[in-house]
């Protein structure tokens, strides 16, 4: 005959690893959510101003900037901005609306050295006044360099 305070022992202790298990998953899912929802860390401003100057000046910028403006915002501003769009594949790469982006406009001597120029027959740069860098906040890779002519505004103004 088997003892029945036996019994509920063995069910007490049941009872109470499987609460300790559930609480145990419960804790874990709330913890792995968290890191999941908070966003990326982002670098600091003088990070990225560092490694924007290094991409304008491999582009062009030539001396000092006379003038320059930092703004945060997203990769999905910045194309609203300059009436773009990601592409279709875009997420294939990383890319998505919602990537803090750094722009760095600046002003200054550029003589530009990017895709597309010289153009056939000319035999020197041509020269800007303006640099616009924009960077993936969370990494400083380069995601878009242009500058503008005197007849367009920067998307970014600079004095």
């Amino acid at each position: 005959m088997k003892n029945k305070n036996v019994a509920r022992l063995d069910l007490r202790e049941n009872f109470l690893l499987l609460g300790g298990l559930a609480l145990f998953l419960i804790v874990s899912l709330a913890i792995i959510s968290a890191a999941m929802a908070s966003p990326p860390p982002v670098l600091d401003d003088a990070t990225l101003t560092a490694k924007a100057i290094i991409e304008a000046r491999a582009a062009g910028l030539t001396g000092e900037p006379r003038a320059q403006r930092a703004v945060r915002m997203s990769l999905a501003e910045w194309n609203a901005l300059i009436d773009a769009e990601l592409g279709k594949d875009a997420a294939a790469f990383g890319l998505v609306p919602d990537i803090p982006v750094f722009v760095l406009a600046l002003r200054g001597d550029v003589e530009w050295r990017g895709v597309g120029l010289p153009k056939p027959g000319q035999d020197s740069p041509e020269r800007f006044d303006n640099i616009i860098v924009v960077l993936d906040a969370r990494t400083g890779d380069l995601l878009w360099l242009g500058s503008y002519r005197p007849d367009h505004p920067m998307p970014v103004s600079v004095p």
